[in-house]
């Protein structure tokens, strides 16, 4: 706990690289979704190049309806290598990061790509997270080639 808010610490000053970070901090998951917490959410960010966030909350019957089809998919996107991390931050545990996020209703899912954050607006079944997360990342990948290509010399 303690080296987790020294992390956290000096985070907060800016003083310590990514490669670093991802040997201190670990990171819990179920059914290879990252739980992610108040902790760990900025090693995450740094860890993990895209993150597909789902903002839940246990007592709610969409979230409950939503988790075996993001873990399938979290398995699935593993299981492919794929650049995609799936990841969850119970709100009821998490008011801090739900109220950041501006979360106003459950579940809310949320990309994180290179200091953007996106709203996910694909099928909440397992094939619809896949397809929209790898066509998200397709699209955003190519905005990046072509602004490249605006500066490059």
């Amino acid at each position: 706990m303690i080296l987790v808010l020294l992390v956290n610490l000096i985070l907060a000053t800016g003083k310590l690289k990514q490669h670093h970070l991802n040997h201190q901090v670990m990171f819990k998951k179920e059914r290879d979704v990252v739980v992610l917490n108040i902790y760990n959410f900025d090693a995450a960010l740094m860890r993990f190049e895209v993150l597909l966030v789902d903002f839940y909350a246990p007592w709610c019957p969409h979230c409950q309806r939503l988790e075996p089809e993001f873990a399938e998919a979290a398995e699935t996107l593993q299981e492919k290598r794929s650049k995609i991390t799936l990841a969850k931050v119970d709100c009821t545990q998490e008011s801090v990061l739900c109220t950041k996020f501006e979360v106003r209703g459950y579940p809310t899912l949320r990309i994180f790509y290179h200091d953007r954050i996106y709203h996910f607006h694909g099928n909440r079944d397992a094939k619809g997270i896949i397809d929209f997360m790898i066509d998200h990342l397709k699209e955003e990948q190519e905005k990046e080639k072509q602004q490249q290509k605006y500066y490059e010399p």
